[in-house]
This record gives structure tokens, C-alpha cells and sequence, in this order.
């Protein structure tokens, strides 16, 4: 593990926090804690189930509750934090009240919120309104996230907002150099009680950072666990909060060979120690197929782990159980599908959501709720929809929220009931195109539910639903 980490000081950011200090950003008492009604982090927790325990949602169809139009799309994931919803798109970051859509839209002139992985949120106990966490690639900025003190734009990086930088390697209150990394991997930070837990591909690092001052609390060096002459590429992480581990997922290769070998590793959330790694099948790089074995392709509650992959053997897309604590194998399910969209856990279901190939319809939605115990199949139901675009390390997976599974599609937003796979409803509105006519709009975010409320990104339009 390296532990020799350059980190920059409380001190120093406190030497620095001149202006947020004017601003009443920074104070004794801390941000609120998590709540019921956020969704901090990509996939919701740290395990990245996208369930929703308390929602209220209703089973005849959704009412529009507010609306905000844009020119051009180009959605992330967005966030919720205090009631407020965070959602950067092409040209700006919408900085909203949950429940009304009312707020700051911040038009950008530069690098900031360009070309980034889905956005955190994390309380912080130096400053009052926590941290906004932004991931360029493999460099992560932390800016103040107040509701009320975001500008009408944001030029550059955004500058006169970051608090400070982190890299895997070294931490600053000024701007990192980027470092670009190569290969699809998912670098959506997670948080754990204060802690930022990210992944950096370019370093093969997982850290471990105050969410503060983006100091280092551990560092756990991923090409420790390759076998000699390989070289790890981790692709994903989550943390299960059950057993205090978090798990990587990596491929590890040999040098100008074809045969890769995925790795799970598992480590102590708690200092960063090696606690298991599990190794499955090897298989050709030339079988792999990247639409199946994505990055986002991880989740855990209750101190089991569920993993998707390819099997070339085969040729048919695996669902694998492991035990968070030990990284033991337990049940695996095959499943007959072209591609992986997405995967959500509630108490007693695994929800994936896949496509397969019909006669006169390439791609079409296959989604079926396993039984976490056993893995047997509860329910499958097909849906003559895609998604806008499947093969992202981020995208538009499933949502677990009251009795609901809501799933994006180019056709707008499917609900499912949870218990029998029933479509319930879906909100579908229309466009118009510059040829005088009008298309779908389709869903480009995740469903995010907070509350009584349906946070989506769609075509030209961010919406909240009741």
C-alpha cells in the first residue's frame, strides 16, 4: 500500500477560505447529515443500490410539477443534498429547490462541469454547506455547495468556488494538472460519513479523503493485488456499509496479451488493508464485450455483493453473489442479453435491466427481478424501448423507489411494479424538431427520487415529477 501522500493542510484551507468566510459559507456547525429525501452520489448510497425506501409515488401516472428548458441536453446524473438539486448539463448547472424547480441556473465559459463523471455531494464539518464533489477524469475538484451563493455564471474551472483538489496522489487548494485516463471505468466518488472514497485509474489507486480538505486518509495501491507481469485497470468501486468494505472491481492483463483476468478486491473502508480478492473466469480480450462488462456494473447491501460480466463460454451475460466480508462465491444466474444497462437492490430483489435483440427490433428492453437469496427469477418482462445510449461507464440504470421500478427509455420514463413486473405508467412528452414535427422525449438521467418527486434529465428539459 503507499502511504506517502502530499497533503495540504487544514491550515491552508483555512488561509484560503477568505471570501467564503465573508460569504458565511464557513462556521462550527457542520452541514446536515444524510437524510431520507437525499441522493448524494451516483446509485444513490455507497453501495449503489438506487433504492428508495420512503418514497410516495403514485401508480396512475405523474403530473409535471416544475420544469426547466434547455438548448442543448448533454445531461449528468443529477444529485440531491438538503433538498436541493444539483444537475450540470451542456452549458450550465442547474442549482435548484427540489420541490418547486425554482433557483440558479450558473452558465459555464470554460473547462468547469465539461467532460466530468457524475457529481457527489458530501457534509463537511469545517463549512456549513458541504461539498460539491466533481470528478475531471482522474483529478476531483471539491467546491462550495451553497444553494444561495451560486452565480449567475461560472467562468474556467470555477476557481472562486473550489475549496480543493485531489488526484490519488496528491492533494491541493489549487487547480491539479489533468490526467487523462484510458479505457471505460466509472469514477463517481462515493461518500461514507464524511469520507470520499474514489477510485483514480491513472494512479490505480483507491483513496480514502477528508471531505473537508481532500486530505488523505489511506491509500491502497491496486497493482499490489495483479499476479506478476499483469497490470490492473480498475473500472468501478463501491462500498458496503454492512461489513466496512469496499470493493473494486478490476481486469487485470498481461502486457500485449489477450487474456484478461477479472478481479474483485475487497478493503477496509476503515484504513485501507486488504481483505480478500476473488478471482473469476479468464477470458479473451477479443470476446469481451464492452457493452456487457461495463464499469457500472456493481452494487452491495447487507454484506453481499452483486457483480455483472460476460461469459464467454457461454456467450451470456452472469450475475454473480459474493460475500462482502470474505469475497466468497455464491449463487450465479445466466442471463440471455446483448447488453447491461443497469442493476438496483431493494430488501428481498435484484432488478436488472438489459436489452435483447427481437426480430425488426435490434435493441429492446429486458428487465427480470431475481430473488437475492437464491437468485431464482421472480419476474421478466419485456418493453418495445432502448436507452438513448447504452454503452457509457454512467447512464440511465433502473430506480427502486416505494412500489415503483422506474426505468428511462428513448420513450420517456417506464414504471414497474416492483412485485410483479406490471407497467404501471409512462410519462412520455413531446419535442418539436427543427422540421416542423416533434419526437419522444427520452430519458438521459437516472430517475432520482427524493421524497415525492421524480428528478429526470431529458431531452431539452429537466423535470421534476409528482
Amino acid at each position: 500500500m503507499k502511504n506517502s501522500v502530499e497533503n495540504v493542510s487544514r491550515r491552508a484551507v483555512l488561509a484560503g477560505a477568505g471570501s467564503l468566510l465573508v460569504a458565511g459559507c464557513l462556521g462550527a456547525e457542520r452541514t446536515p447529515g444524510t437524510s431520507d429525501l437525499d441522493w448524494r452520489m451516483y446509485g444513490r448510497d455507497p453501495g449503489r443500490t438506487r433504492f428508495v425506501p420512503n418514497a410516495s409515488l403514485p401508480r396512475d401516472g405523474v403530473d409535471i410539477a416544475w420544469e426547466r428548458s434547455v438548448s442543448a441536453s448533454g445531461w449528468y446524473p443529477p444529485v440531491v443534498a438538503n433538498e436541493t438539486v444539483y444537475c450540470q448539463y451542456s452549458n450550465g448547472l442547474f442549482v435548484l429547490d427540489a420541490a418547486t424547480g425554482e433557483g440558479t441556473r450558473a452558465s459555464t465559459y470554460g473547462p468547469f462541469g465539461r467532460d466530468i463523471l457524475p457529481m457527489a455531494f458530501a457534509s463537511t464539518e469545517l463549512y456549513r454547506d458541504g461539498v460539491l464533489v466533481v470528478p475531471y477524469d482522474t483529478v476531483i475538484g471539491g467546491y462550495a455547495a451553497g444553494r444561495d451563493g451560486w452565480p449567475d455564471s461560472v467562468s474556467g474551472i470555477g476557481q472562486e468556488r473550489a475549496r480543493w483538489w485531489l488526484d490519488g496522489d496528491s492533494t491541493s487548494t489549487s487547480r491539479l494538472p489533468p490526467r487523462a485516463s484510458a479505457g471505460e471505468w466509472l469514477g463517481s466518488p462515493l461518500v461514507v460519513d464524511g469520507t470520499l472514497v474514489s477510485l483514480h485509474p491513472r494512479s490505480a489507486t483507491l483513496s480514502a479523503s477528508d471531505s473537508d480538505d481532500g486530505s488523505n486518509r489511506w491509500r491502497f495501491d491496486l497493482e499490489t493485488v495483479a499476479a506478476d507481469g499483469y497490470v490492473a485497470s480498475p473500472v468501478g468501486h463501491v462500498v458496503d456499509t454492512t461489513t466496512g468494505t469496499a470493493v473494486v472491481k478490476l481486469r487485470t492483463r498481461r502486457e500485449e496479451a489477450a487474456v484478461v483476468v477479472p478481479l474483485l478486491v475487497g478493503i477496509s473502508s476503515e484504513n485501507g488493508s486488504l481483505e480478500w480478492q476473488t478471482t473469476t473466469d479468464e477470458v479473451s480480450s477479443g470476446d469481451t464485450n464492452p457493452g456487457v462488462e461495463p464499469a457500472d456494473s456493481l452494487t452491495t447491501r447487507d454484506g453481499t455483493v452483486y457483480t455483472i460480466d460476460w461469459n464467454t463460454s457461454t456467450r451470456a451475460l452472469r450475475l454473480c453473489e459474493l460475500d462482502a466480508a470474505t469475497g466468497e462465491l455464491g449463487w450465479t444466474k445466466s442471463l440471455d442479453r446483448t447488453e447491461h444497462i443497469g442493476v438496483a437492490v431493494d430488501e428481498a430483489r435484484l432488478y436488472h435491466v438489459g436489452l435483447i435483440d427481437r426480430e425488426e427490433v435490434p435493441e429492446t428492453f429486458r428487465i427480470v427481478a431475481l430473488d437475492r437469496d437464491s437468485g431464482s427469477r421472480r419476474w421478466a418482462v419485456t418493453i418495445d424501448d432502448a436507452p438513448l445510449d447504452p454503452r457509457l461507464p454512467y447512464g440511465a440504470p433502473p430506480t427502486v423507489a416505494d412500489e415503483h421500478l422506474l426505468v428511462p427509455g428513448k420513450r420517456g420514463l417506464h414504471a414497474l411494479d416492483r412485485g410483479t413486473g406490471e407497467i404501471l405508467w409512462t410519462f412520455t412528452e413531446m419535442v418539436p424538431t427543427s422540421g416542423g414535427g416533434s419526437v419522444e422525449r427520452s430519458g438521459m438521467t437516472p430517475a432520482v427520487v427524493t421524497d415525492d418527486r421524480i428528478v429526470i434529465g431529458t431531452t431539452l428539459a429537466l423535470y421534476g415529477l409528482e
